[in-house]
């Protein structure tokens, strides 16, 4: 145990001596979150007691700051902080009852990534890029949320207590200019390890009641988290 706190220690002198003396850049960027399929992204249907439900995701993105430290030629360390926005729509319907609609609601969370860059250029300006990382994600709360059509229905979304790690990749291309800063276009993975959190749906009409039950009983769609993103960096001129 000693000793990998005294190499960690080193590490960290290493990673300080480097980001001095090499170059330190900062950045902005802005990723919305590709909603198709295509991607997996967390589309999820499921049936329970003549219940359908179907959860769509909505337009929802990612934006923070990113801090590039060179370590090399050809490599770098980034980090930052962002914030994510998800958002969803539940629909939910059963037909011995009559019933249709939806609900919509969000998902907020700060991302705090580390990864590992590397990069080769094609030509005078312009550079591909390849990342590979982890993220810690703190979810902001619970959320509770109605039918947009109907009192008898609700849903809470239960999130993951202490947050949530993830596994970063990340391509894409850079054009590097001497006067006007760097401009990033590529695309990301963000895959955590396990759900994020459940989202539990009630029906009661004084008649007909779905779930019920005790807690431990209740039916739950288990959110994944997964998403993709296309990248937009923008980084300011280095001094």
């Amino acid at each position: 145990m000693r000793n990998n706190k005294y190499l960690i220690f080193l590490l960290l002198i290493y990673l300080n001596a480097n980001a001095q003396e090499n170059k330190t850049t900062f950045g902005l960027q802005f990723k919305p979150i590709l909603t198709s399929k295509i991607f997996n992204y967390s589309h999820l249907n499921s049936i329970k007691e003549n219940y359908n439900f179907s959860l769509i995701p909505n337009f929802s993105y990612s934006y923070g700051m990113v801090i590039r430290d060179k370590l090399s030629k050809t490599f770098s360390i980034e980090y930052g902080l962002n914030y994510v926005d998800r958002n969803f729509k539940l629909e939910f319907s059963n037909s011995n009852i009559k019933i249709n609609g939806f609900s919509d609601f969000d998902i907020r969370s700060y991302e705090c990534p580390i990864q590992l860059l590397t990069y080769v250029q094609v030509s005078e300006k312009i550079f591909l890029n390849g990342s590979f990382g982890l993220s810690y994600n703190i979810l902001t709360s619970d959320i509770l949320s109605f039918a947009n059509n109907m009192n008898e229905y609700y849903q809470i979304f239960y999130r993951k207590k202490g947050g949530y790690f993830a596994l970063l990749a990340n391509l894409g291309s850079e054009l590097r200019t001497d006067q006007n800063g760097n401009y990033y276009l590529g695309i990301s993975l963000h895959l955590p390890f396990s759900e994020i959190g459940r989202l539990y749906p009630y029906y009661d009409d004084t008649i007909n009641e779905f779930n019920n039950l005790n807690f431990n009983n209740q039916f739950f769609m288990d959110i994944s988290g997964r998403f993709i993103t296309l990248d937009f960096r923008y980084f300011f001129k280095e001094n």
